[in-house]
């Protein structure tokens, strides 16, 4: 098996403290919405629908300015660095109040290079302590509750674009706090381009429910470690998904060898 650990270069965060970001300015998550992929995912639009197009970018344009200046929106957001070690499929984390590691357990790919997430953090027999982040952030406090104004209004694409930018302002949310924990660990690009592209940097975030973290039980394990819900007022609902909808957790590699795979 490959190794894709790089026990030379581990980089140290400056605490393994809990950090709340409070309500983060939405005029910085707006401007690292990924457009494209908005107009892809929510509007559909195509080539060819140039009209269309620039309809939608004036009544988006009023909407952001409206969210921005009455706060329709709240950005609240969790993360913490961990110390960390692998033994085979599983990612240990230390010091969560107990004696014993916290257990994350991953699949490791059947056939080509037979990966699994947890190769990308040092080996506990090697001797060395690693270090990974967990995140949790939301954007969508009350937004269900206006979205449900705006259609009993009448304004049913109002209603939609609401929920819609949530979801892609939380996407947003956890591009901004991942480069933060890239600067706290030493690793930031300088001058980093706009919107903040999850694939142009060292190391790799990953999020439960995708397959090469299928579990989303996981999530639990997670919340736990991180305990957003007091202050982030994010929740669990009893099939492990994020309450509100418009959230998204991860954990963060350093390594610069971590790649996205299939399983």
């Amino acid at each position: 098996m490959t190794s894709h650990f790089s026990p030379d270069d581990i980089p140290v965060p400056a605490d393994l403290e809990r950090h709340f970001t409070g309500e983060q300015p939405l005029g910085e998550l707006f401007e690292n919405i990924d457009e494209d992929l908005f107009n892809l995912r929510f509007l559909k639009l195509k080539k060819g629908q140039e009209e269309k197009a620039r309809e939608t970018k004036v009544l988006l344009a009023g909407l952001k300015d409206e969210i921005i200046k009455k706060g329709l929106i709240k950005a609240r957001g969790v993360y913490r660095f961990f110390p960390v070690n692998s033994s085979g499929d599983d990612l240990l984390f230390y010091g969560a109040g107990g004696e014993k590691p916290v257990v994350f357990s991953f699949p490791r790919q059947a056939g080509g290079e037979k990966l699994c997430l947890a190769d990308f953090a040092a080996p506990a027999g090697e001797g060395r302590k690693d270090y990974s982040a967990l995140l949790a952030v939301t954007c969508g406090e009350g937004v269900l509750e206006l979205a449900k104004r705006e259609r009993e209004a009448g304004n049913y694409v109002r209603s939609y674009l609401v929920e819609a930018l949530a979801i892609m302002l939380a996407e947003a949310f956890a591009d901004v706090l991942h480069y933060r924990i890239r600067k706290e660990w030493g690793i930031a690009e300088e001058n980093p381009a706009k919107p903040l592209l999850r694939s142009k940097y060292r190391g790799k975030r990953y999020s439960f429910g995708y397959p090469v973290c299928p579990d989303l039980a996981n999530q639990k394990i997670l919340f736990d470690l991180l305990k957003p819900e007091p202050d982030a007022g994010l929740r669990l609902t009893d099939g492990f998904m994020m309450d509100p909808e418009a959230s998204v957790s991860a954990i963060v590699f350093h390594n610069p060898k971590a790649v996205y795979f299939g399983i």
